[in-house]
């Protein structure tokens, strides 16, 4: 095996956990990209399209955005309907969202397939509800490698 075979295999080897696919944001550096800390969470949400209406489940969330875990992926770009439904929350809240990247299922990963989605459209009162959710929980912090 040449070396040139060697390095095509161990890249496809690294990359072989997840395959994310995002929309070009234009931003830069990575440490730009997030405006809203994210917190880990286990709601239930329903997304609603032109053709489509699903239900998935919240691995995190911020005031921003969310990510949906699902295997029903919709095309980066997308907007979607998402209803969010909070414990003890008198009903559920709703956002419209563009889909901003997706992570596709691997067999050889022990991570969800699922879509992280941007609020482009969310009333002042459903951003409240959700920044008040989080206030009792511990931000995600990641690596910035």
């Amino acid at each position: 095996m040449s070396s040139g075979t060697a390095k095509a295999e161990n890249a496809r080897e690294e990359r072989a956990e997840a395959t994310i696919t995002r929309l070009d944001s234009g931003v830069a550096h990575p440490a730009q990209r997030r405006a809203h800390q994210r917190y880990a969470v286990d709601l239930d949400v329903s997304l609603g399209s032109d053709h489509n209406f699903y239900s998935g489940f919240a691995e995190n969330l911020s005031a921003g955005g969310i990510f949906v875990a699902t295997h029903l992926l919709k095309p980066v770009g997308s907007e979607v309907e998402v209803t969010i439904h909070l414990p003890d929350g008198p009903a559920p809240l709703r956002a419209t969202g563009q889909v901003r990247w997706i992570r596709e299922y691997n067999e050889r990963s022990d991570v969800p397939p699922g879509m992280g989605i941007r609020f482009i459209e969310i009333d002042g009162a459903a951003r409240a509800a959700i920044e008040s959710f989080l206030v009792q929980r511990e931000p995600l912090f990641f690596d910035e490698d």
